[in-house]
Parts: C-alpha cells; sequence; structure tokens
C-alpha cells in the first residue's frame, strides 16, 4: 500500500484503492473461519495418530468399511475422522462406481492419499497429538494462572511427559549419536570413546533415551541422568536395566541444586541439555551448575533448543512460530513460572540463550 500511495497522481485515487473496512473485516473473518477449520482439521489428524489409523491411508482408494476392517477400528469413527481429513484436503475422495447408485442408494466413498503426502504426514503425524494433549492437561490450570501469574504444577503433565517420551525416543534414535554427537567435534567423539574416566552428564534426562544411546556408544564412559520427575527417573533406570547398561545411572534432583557427591565439580566431559532449560523455575542457576560441573579447559556443555529468536518481531517470519508459542504458553511457560521464576517459554530464543549462558560462567566454558 505505500509503494501504492508513492506513485499514485492524486490522493484521493490512492484512497479509493484502498480496501473498505467492511471488505477488510469480511477478509478478516475468512481467516477466522479458516483456523477454526485448521484447528478441527489438525485436532483429527491427532485422533488418527492415536488410534493407528494413519498407516492404512494408501494412495490405492479403500472404503471407511475396508479400512476398517484394516485397522481393527469401529466404521463409524473411520468414516467421520476421513470425512474431516476429505474436507481438509489432507485426502482424496472419490466414488465407488461399482456400488448400488443406479438404484438409488448413495455409494460409500473411497479415500486415496498420494505417496509423497502420505511420507510427509508420517514424519508430523506425532506432533498433531500435541496440542490435544496439553490441552486435557492443563487448559483450566493455564486460564486459572493467566489471572494469578502462577505456574502450572508439574503434577498436571503426566500423560504429556510420557508422550514427549516417545517423541525423544524417536528424535534421538534417529539423530543423537550418528549425527548430534559427532558434530560437536571429533576431540568430544574420541574424548568419549577414550574413556580415561570420560564423563557424561543429561539433565533434564526424562525416561532415559538420550542418556541410554551415550552409555551404548560410549561403553568406556560413565553417564548419569538427572531429571525432577521421579517416575520418568524410575523409567529410565529401567530402561538401563532392559538393556544390560552397567555405566549409567539416574537419579532424582534439581537441576538449580545438583547433588554434588553425585554431579562433581570440573568433572563432567560432556553435559548435554535437550529442550529443558526453558522449563526450568530457576535456569539462571541450572546454568551456574553445568558451569560448575564441566571439566575446565576441556569440557562442553551442548544445549539443544528451539531455533527462534527473542522477539517476537524476529519470529514473524518462522514458519512454526503460532505452534511453537501455543506450546509454549501450554506448558513451558506455565512450568518456568513456578515457585516465582521467570517462565523463559519455549521461544526464549538464541540472544536470550546466550546471554545466560555466558553471565552463568559459560565464557569460560566451551559451549555449543
Amino acid at each position: 500500500q505505500a509503494r501504492f500511495l508513492a506513485q499514485a497522481p492524486r490522493k484521493s485515487h490512492a484512497l479509493a484503492r484502498r480496501p473498505s473496512h467492511g471488505r477488510m473485516a469480511a477478509e478478516f473473518g475468512d481467516r477466522l473461519t479458516g483456523l477454526l477449520n485448521a484447528s478441527a482439521v489438525s485436532t483429527v489428524l491427532g485422533v488418527a495418530s492415536r488410534t493407528g489409523l494413519l498407516p492404512f491411508l494408501t494412495p490405492e482408494p479403500s472404503s471407511p468399511s475396508q479400512i476398517a476392517a484394516r485397522s481393527g477400528l469401529h466404521r463409524r469413527y473411520v468414516e467421520e475422522i476421513l470425512a474431516t481429513l476429505a474436507c481438509g484436503k489432507i485426502v482424496e475422495l472419490t466414488r465407488d462406481s461399482s456400488s448400488s447408485a443406479e438404484k438409488g442408494a448413495a455409494s460409500e466413498p473411497l479415500y486415496s492419499m498420494a505417496a509423497d503426502c502420505k511420507a510427509a504426514l508420517d514424519g508430523m503425524a506425532l506432533y498433531f497429538e500435541e496440542m490435544p494433549l496439553l490441552v486435557r492437561c492443563a487448559f483450566d490450570e493455564v486460564v486459572t494462572d493467566a489471572k494469578e501469574g502462577k505456574g502450572v504444577p508439574y503434577s498436571c503433565y503426566g500423560p504429556f511427559g510420557a508422550w514427549m517420551g516417545k517423541l525423544a525416543d524417536e528424535k534421538h534414535e534417529s539423530q543423537l549419536v550418528e549425527k548430534f554427537i559427532p558434530a560437536l567435534g571429533e576431540d568430544v567423539v574420541s574424548t568419549m570413546r577414550a574413556g580415561n574416566d570420560a564423563r557424561i552428564l543429561d539433565i533434564g534426562c526424562g525416561e532415559g533415551t538420550a542418556a541410554c544411546l551415550m552409555a551404548q556408544a560410549f561403553p568406556n564412559s560413565r553417564v548419569v541422568g538427572v531429571d525432577a520427575g521421579a517416575a520418568s527417573v524410575e523409567a529410565a533406570a529401567e530402561k538401563a536395566k532392559r538393556h544390560g547398561l552397567t555405566n549409567v545411572e539416574f537419579f532424582v534432583g534439581d537441576a538449580a541444586a545438583l547433588d554434588q557427591k553425585s554431579v562433581p565439580s570440573d568433572c563432567f566431559d560432556l553435559i548435554t541439555a535437550f529442550d529443558v532449560i526453558h522449563d526450568l523455575s530457576n535456569p539462571t542457576a541450572a546454568l551456574r551448575e553445568v558451569c560448575r560441573a564441566l571439566r575446565p579447559d576441556t569440557g562442553t556443555f551442548a544445549m539443544v533448543d528451539i531455533r527462534a529468536h527473542t522477539h517476537p518481531h524476529d519470529n514473524l517470519g518462522h514458519s512454526f512460530a503460532p505452534f511453537l508459542y501455543a506450546v509454549s504458553l501450554m506448558h513451558c511457560m506455565p512450568q518456568g513460572l513456578r515457585d516465582g521464576g521467570p517462565g523463559l517459554g519455549m521461544m526464549w530464543g538464541r540472544e536470550q540463550a546466550l546471554e545466560m549462558v555466558e553471565a552463568a560462567g559459560g565464557a569460560n566454558k566451551k559451549t555449543n
């Protein structure tokens, strides 16, 4: 519009070309309708993912009855799911010409999904479960605490913790040992392989997937996992036992005040934190603990977090920004507000993260 005004020979002509308030309102109303429909389709994709329906969407057209029989789901639920996905342009719908349409009865529709579209959906399917699960866990609590400024108790997120464990399994098993750790540098990898009292600490270890994978990959190193959730630590210990790992241990602890017997100072060659620092109610103290525990000169702190900027204006072009801010609102930020914390949230951004690491002492340690 600014360019148009600069080129317009007469101001009245420029103004005449501006969209009317009524048109702008109508366009905004259409956008709201689109958001509502997209939200509905997203919810149904979450249902389709959790129920196990998605693997039965194929390029070969199939009826709801056929898909229900293959998937073991009730036909009416399958019909409703597929109808939603068809209207949302996720699957293709055709009619079965061999049915009894000639007799006046409606034919059973056929649904299909192109192979390349199915591959794209398979890569993102689990994420469609995330928002419905967070709403189930904490919607009322977030609404209440938005008025009072309190954080949502950790205990509210039990089912979400289990889901996060599943997500972590997928990410770590496909990337951690083969891609992530080598990217830290050959010196880090060689130290872990050699042993010689090499130690790894995973903060916010959850159910222990990353810690166990590192223990398997580097049998000559000692791995320690710490998490605030007792149930998660118990599950992590069971996982290590199932895999016969003797070089990994887990304990319940506060990342802001680590037990110095389990996490002594200046002893760890590698400390990892996967999407956890922004959830903490005292992230500054946790980062100080990281710097305390790192081996001087040679220790490496690898903090994995969302790729984003600190200021919302710089995230306007981020393709996942609305989703990430919403997840932060429903989980990360309320977690960080507990006990009077700052509530960093998932979108705290690289700029703030680097400032906090440096302030905690990271300027004198090796960080990634």
